[in-house]
């Protein structure tokens, strides 16, 4: 059995037999290599970097409004984003820009706004409420790449970043 040294035994012997015993070595270097990058894939997958996972989900809080979302999106993979809002007088009114929605699809909001409107590219839905509120987008990305937007509810602006991947 052999001991500790790690190198490969080179034997002498009078067979025609072709030995890249160097070639070998340069394959095991490459497959440990491939197998590092498979399980630093997984590890990144499973964390959330490519989409779903606790790496993914982002909380903001502003005024005491918060917004939930997921920052790593799949192209034409749903996702959701909810909003709480608090101390609401009468209305809700979410912003929403026309640069955002080039990337992301809003599919449904919940609950129904009471309308909309179109002014200077930004989209605005009204809510009627009362104290507080949550507001529940479904989202669906229609295009891959990196969008970064300020979306407002009732003039507390929110920063929102998504990556986009195909």
């Amino acid at each position: 059995m052999a001991g500790k040294n790690k190198s490969v035994e080179r034997l002498q012997h009078d067979l025609q037999l072709e030995e890249n015993l160097d070639q070998h070595k340069r394959g095991w270097v490459i497959q440990k290599v491939g197998w590092t990058i498979l399980y630093l894939g997984l590890i990144l997958a499973a964390i959330g970097v490519f989409g779903t996972g606790p790496l993914s989900y982002k909380t903001q809080v502003i005024n005491g409004n918060s917004v939930e979302y997921e920052r790593f999106m799949r192209y034409e993979g749903e996702s959701e984003m909810t909003f709480h809002v608090k101390d609401v007088k009468d209305s809700i009114a979410l912003e929403i820009p026309q640069q955002y929605l080039e990337y992301i699809d809003v599919l449904s909001i919940t609950p129904l706004p009471d309308r909309n409107r179109t002014v200077d590219g930004v989209t605005t839905y009204y809510f009627p409420a009362g104290g507080a509120a949550d507001i529940h987008c479904n989202l669906m990305a229609k295009k891959f790449g990196n969008i970064s937007a300020t979306i407002k509810v009732n003039a507390t602006p929110f920063t929102i970043a998504h990556k986009i991947y195909p």
